[in-house]
């Protein structure tokens, strides 16, 4: 967006991408309930945390597709929702089932979309690829984990939860956005000394403060992009909020510890 013909500045588009947080409504309780409910899954297998996140990524994707519904550039949603729903399925055969997965998407909606040129209303193929692939695979990556053993996706899944709560106890009423992101940066900090301490192996040497400083910058930047998959940012997006600390997070930082710990 241009401002007297200069563009806004790369801070001024981050506060536009920024999450306050709402004290209006159950939020806190349902944290809970779902941090319980992942937990649960975690500990019992890939399988019921596939379960668990496949229909939360779904759910994410296709609100995210909704929100452009008033715009000229659309998504399809039950596309979305399908494609992002797979991915984690996919993750419990391995990232080769979820790269495969996510090219025959690709292909699907290019297809489509050649198929559908000449309409107006037609989804775009690249943004309803977005709305899918960000959720999907950040509900994939604590699957893969959770296939190789417990401990690193209790780890990757500990950051994003305290991450959430660090950011949603400080952000409430906050004055400025980035204390609500510094909260949960050092609530991140302090997962990782635990780790550290206690998780040898398979935690060694530098590796936890690696993949903790790692945590720290790729927590933050998740809020920021569920904000821009939503055409609408008042748009009501509880799934998508609930998985958004994981849309980065969740892929590279499981990339990350699988090089690192491997």
């Amino acid at each position: 967006m241009l401002v007297d013909g200069t563009a806004p500045s790369p801070a001024r588009q981050a506060a536009e991408l920024a999450v306050v947080p709402r004290v209006v409504g159950p939020h806190a309780r349902l944290g809970v309930v779902w941090a319980g409910l992942t937990v649960v899954a975690l500990v019992a297998g890939p399988v019921a945390l596939a379960v668990l996140l496949a229909p939360a990524a779904a759910a994410a994707s296709h609100q995210a597709a909704r929100s452009w519904r008033r715009r000229p550039r659309r998504a399809a949603p039950p596309v979305a929702a399908a494609g992002a729903g797979v991915l984690p399925l996919a993750a419990l055969a391995g990232p080769l089932a979820v790269a495969v997965a996510a090219a025959a998407l690709a292909a699907a909606l290019m297809a489509a979309a050649l198929a559908a040129r000449s309409e107006r209303t037609a989804a775009d193929p690249v943004l309803t690829g977005a709305v899918a692939l960000f959720p999907g695979l950040a509900a994939a990556g604590p699957v893969l984990l959770r296939r190789d053993g417990l401990v690193a996706a209790l780890v990757l899944l500990a950051y994003a939860a305290v991450y959430d709560t660090g950011a949603y106890v400080v952000g409430t009423g906050a004055a400025r956005a980035w204390e609500a992101t510094v909260a949960g940066m050092f609530s991140i900090g302090a997962v990782t000394l635990a780790v550290a301490a206690v998780l040898v192996p398979p935690f060694r040497g530098a590796s936890p403060w690696a993949l903790g400083a790692l945590a720290a910058v790729l927590a933050p930047l998740g809020p920021l992009a569920g904000s821009a998959l939503l055409g609408d940012r008042r748009a009501r997006a509880p799934a998508l909020r609930r998985l958004d600390s994981l849309l980065l997070l969740g892929p590279l930082w499981s990339l990350a510890a699988v090089l690192v710990l491997q």
